[in-house]
């Protein structure tokens, strides 16, 4: 029951991490609070609730702001890792 509201919650103020993937060269991560590492082959990032991370060759991030970051390149994996 507790994890209904805390989900719930979690909508309401917008924590919840939305991954958008466009075909091969392009990812949107919203709701990222942190780059935890970042090259042209592989970037890691924090969400409120997991953590991302992209593979691919050529990555760059563009438009770091408070709802998310674009990751393009070439794209060849992204992998979620609960947090906690």
């Amino acid at each position: 029951m507790s994890e209904k509201i805390i989900d719930k919650g979690k909508r309401f103020i917008n924590m919840e991490t939305q991954i958008q993937i466009t075909g091969n060269r392009e990812v949107l991560v919203e709701c990222c609070k942190k780059i935890l590492e970042y090259n042209d082959v592989f970037i890691k990032v924090r969400t409120w609730d997991m953590t991302v991370q992209i593979w691919g060759s050529g990555l760059q991030v563009n438009d770091f702001n408070s709802n998310g970051i674009y990751v393009y390149g070439n794209i060849q994996s992204v992998e979620l890792m609960k947090n906690g």
